[in-house]
């Protein structure tokens, strides 16, 4: 067994700029007069099982609630794409030569919180298995008829879980996996307490795990607040710093921003895009802010589903929309300028932006002429399906978007759905176009997760449906490759298919920004991290 390296670079190319107050990188012990962080999201979480989904802000809360076996570090003196791994309910781990081994030792004394009906017992390696199985749907989940799991590629290839004392945690799997390192570190691969499903049969309704912060639920009210304490009984002395946190349900992005310019507000959680962005640098000048491009960009999947028989799983059709699409305009529009186009499975810094104006390129003649070929002579309607509290800058998208297809004789429809069904449309494959904003939802941990996530077909987040045997082909062999150099070009042979077959297209890395009021301390950004505000105080 060989001792596994604490700085992964499993996902390249982020980058970033922060800006703000000078002192964002000093140290020192919280010292706080207020002790809640004030936030906002939107809107109500509705879903606590991290198996059934990860949206927004419901990804969030089991980042508060629960802890995994590892985690990446976060705080001003990390960077933002740096995703170094650190203990969490495993105090040391060992990776196999072949990556088919990884072995946990498990911390001791650390409890699950005291909530009916675990009531603080203590974590043991049974709930790592327990965890594992009901992700996958194996061992005593196989028969139960539970739905697939979201997210469940992160096991993909997995054998069993070895439990030879009760400290240690052995997952096997058949193949090697080199991503399943980072995957034990994130926030959407947490550890569960069986005696919750073994009331209820899953994870949706209650929130009971190791982690910081507790779900107060006689304080919380839906579509107003919801209210979380302080873990007191947390395994990691002296933390978390803050006795709660406090979410104010807003739905609307300008009320949001305009109750951080009066600090009721202590923070912005939400990623801003260039124009309300703008608005706040201009109202509160004095707050600290952070910049960086979206590592991943919005991307648009093209329904493969046989059912449907949609129009777009004519290739002709689907390149014509590719051709059709003026990412600069977008840019322009939208972002300032300062966006860069992006590709379908990539990070920001895998291809040049010269790479990517060579594979895409802008020509509405071509994508008229696909339309017609294809057999469209007066022009073809497919309908795009957004939700109607997505952001104002993802709905203009989406209306430029209207207009520019147009242009190439192709009719898009736009369909608004509230999120849930909106959602179960996606999860579906049930329209002809979606829009997936970028989000860290979508890209966590590894870059595989965009790739395996997105486009094999084994994978409950495929949502178009996509059944390519050569990408299939080329997505396991990134899962098995341990050099970093030939993985890579692995990697960037899966995003060269997916255009060649243009399996979806995607947009923009879009610049983003993040606003605190400088008496948020020990606070940064980072990519790793769910709820990366978690561990900040307040100095006031």
């Amino acid at each position: 067994m060989v001792r596994a390296q604490r700085r992964h670079a499993g996902c390249p190319g982020l980058r970033a700029i922060v800006s703000g107050s000078p002192h964002i990188f000093q140290w020192r012990a919280p010292a706080q007069a207020r002790r809640t962080l004030n936030v906002h999201v939107s809107p109500d979480p509705f879903n606590w099982d991290i198996t059934f989904s990860r949206s927004t802000p419901n990804g969030d809360a089991v980042a508060l609630a629960y802890d995994s076996l590892l985690g990446f570090k976060k705080g001003p003196e990390y960077e933002f794409n740096q995703l170094e791994l650190q203990p969490e309910l495993a105090e040391r781990w060992e990776v196999s030569a072949d990556a088919k081994t990884f072995t946990f030792h498990l911390r001791r004394g650390a409890k699950f919180q005291n909530l009916s009906p675990v009531n603080g017992r203590e974590v043991t390696s049974a709930d790592a298995k327990f965890s594992a199985e009901y992700r996958l749907r194996t061992g005593e989940f196989k028969d139960k008829k539970l739905p697939k799991a979201e997210m469940d590629y992160i096991l993909q290839g997995h054998d069993r879980v070895d439990t030879p004392d009760r400290y240690t945690a052995v997952f096997h799997f058949k193949e090697p996996l080199v991503p399943f390192i980072n995957y034990a570190a994130s926030d959407g691969n947490p550890i569960l307490a069986r005696e919750i499903y073994d009331q209820e049969g899953h994870f949706q309704e209650r929130l009971v795990g190791a982690g910081p912060y507790i779900l107060d639920v006689g304080a919380s009210q839906k579509g107003t607040r919801w209210i979380w304490k302080k873990n007191l009984d947390y395994w990691d002395p002296g933390k978390p710093y803050l006795d709660g946190i406090r979410w104010l349900v807003i739905n609307e992005e300008s009320t949001a921003n305009a109750a951080f310019q009066t600090k009721q507000l202590d923070m912005l959680i939400e990623r801003l895009d260039y124009h309300p962005a703008q608005e706040v640098l201009k109202a509160a000048p004095q707050a600290t802010y952070y910049k960086f491009l979206q590592p991943n960009s919005s991307h648009i999947p093209f329904s493969q589903v046989e059912a449907r028989n949609s129009p777009l799983r004519d290739i002709r059709l689907r390149k014509a929309v590719s051709f059709a699409i003026d990412r600069d305009e977008m840019n322009k529009a939208f972002f300032g300028g300062e966006g860069e186009w992006g590709l379908p499975g990539t990070m920001h810094g895998l291809f040049t932006p010269a790479e990517v104006r060579q594979l895409y390129r802008y020509d509405v003649e071509e994508a008229r002429r696909l339309v017609r070929e294809a057999g469209y002579r007066n022009g073809v309607t497919v309908e795009l399906i957004i939700h109607t509290e997505e952001t104002r800058t993802n709905i203009s998208t989406m209306e430029l978007l209207q207009a520019q297809l147009k242009k190439a004789d192709i009719n898009l429809e736009l369909k608004f759905y509230d999120k849930t069904d909106q959602r179960a449309k996606r999860r579906q494959g049930a329209f002809d176009l979606d829009h997936i904003p970028a989000g860290f939802s979508s890209l966590h941990d590894d870059l595989d997760s965009l790739q395996f996530g997105r486009f094999h077909s084994g994978s409950q987040q495929n949502y178009n449906k996509v059944n390519d045997p050569e990408l299939d082909r080329l997505l396991v062999a990134t899962r098995r490759e341990l050099n970093p150099e030939k993985r890579r070009e692995l990697q960037r042979a899966v995003v060269q298919q997916v255009v060649e077959k243009a399996w979806g297209v995607d947009l923009l890395h879009a610049p983003k920004w993040r606003f605190w009021h400088p008496y948020v301390k020990n606070f940064k950004p980072n990519f790793g991290s769910q709820a990366d505000y978690a561990m900040v105080w307040l100095e006031r």
